[in-house]
């Protein structure tokens, strides 16, 4: 067995050790097989502010790196009399949905996840931070390719100590396992099996003195779990600020994909 991989292949704790497998989905998205339909057909779903069923306690949605509001331009092929605009949104949206499925790496044909790419929509993705503390003890076993190469190893003595050089790696699959990392903690890219996709936690508690149901922004979206042997523990990897959920309200703020950094993080400890 290799001592590194790319994060879309990285070994798995069980899947039934996840939380929402104790929790209650919403309806609209039931399972990773319900979600994906939902991609293809009303893919606007996850990102309509909306209240879940009370019984409902989590999500599944897919990072949506765009900026928001859409810039979605009416068909130039179509005549706008008589296209209906719900159905063009949908189509716009599912045609930037990562729905597209690559094959199985030969090198790791064990995979337990399987990555998904969009098909239209390549925004420029930016490596601006990594931390090489939370991958030494958090998660040895992950290989980030030549990126340290290319943004420096970074240091707390002297911050212009070690800068990087800039230079991409020659050897393809140390520049696959970079692109790789930041493919799938942009949102660029997403990890699914016929178990497993991506999840949002509803987000509720006390709000002026009264319990009120589901809150404002919601929380990260929860994009895959992974082991950290040194800690004994299990790790949730997170996407934070990458998309517009069902539980954005209007206020929400929109954001550029290439103005995020890309990090690591231990994120939330699975209990």
């Amino acid at each position: 067995m290799p001592s590194k991989y790319p994060i879309s292949a990285l070994p798995l704790p069980q899947l039934s050790s996840l939380l929402i497998k104790k929790l209650t989905p919403d309806i609209h998205t039931p399972s990773a097989a319900g979600f994906r339909q939902v991609q293809n057909t009303n893919p606007s779903i996850q990102r309509r502010a909306r209240l879940l069923s009370p019984e409902c306690h989590f999500s599944h949605v897919s990072p949506f790196p765009v900026s928001f509001p859409y810039d979605i331009k009416p068909p130039e092929d179509e005549d706008p009399e008589v296209t209906n605009k719900g159905e063009y949104v949908e189509r716009w949206l599912a045609e930037r949905e990562s729905t597209d499925l690559q094959p199985v790496p030969a090198q790791y044909p064990d995979a337990p996840l399987r990555k998904y790419y969009p098909t239209n929509r390549d925004q420029a993705l930016d490596l601006i931070g990594l931390s090489e503390t939370g991958l030494r003890d958090c998660v040895p076993h992950l290989d980030v390719g030549d990126a340290f190469s290319l943004i420096g190893t970074p240091t707390l003595s002297d911050e212009f100590n070690n800068e990087g050089d800039q230079i991409e790696s020659k050897i393809e699959d140390v520049r696959a396992a970079r692109k790789d990392f930041v493919d799938i903690l942009s949102g660029h890219a997403m990890l699914m099996s016929d178990e497993f996709a991506p999840w949002s936690m509803r987000y509720s508690g006390h709000q002026f003195g009264s319990w009120a149901g589901q809150l404002g922004d919601g929380r990260a979206i929860s994009v895959g779990k992974l082991s950290a042997p040194l800690l004994e523990s299990n790790w949730l990897m997170l996407n934070q600020s990458l998309r517009r959920t069902r539980l954005n309200l209007e206020r929400s703020t929109s954001f550029n994909s290439r103005e995020v950094a890309v990090h690591l993080s231990p994120g939330v400890p699975m209990v």
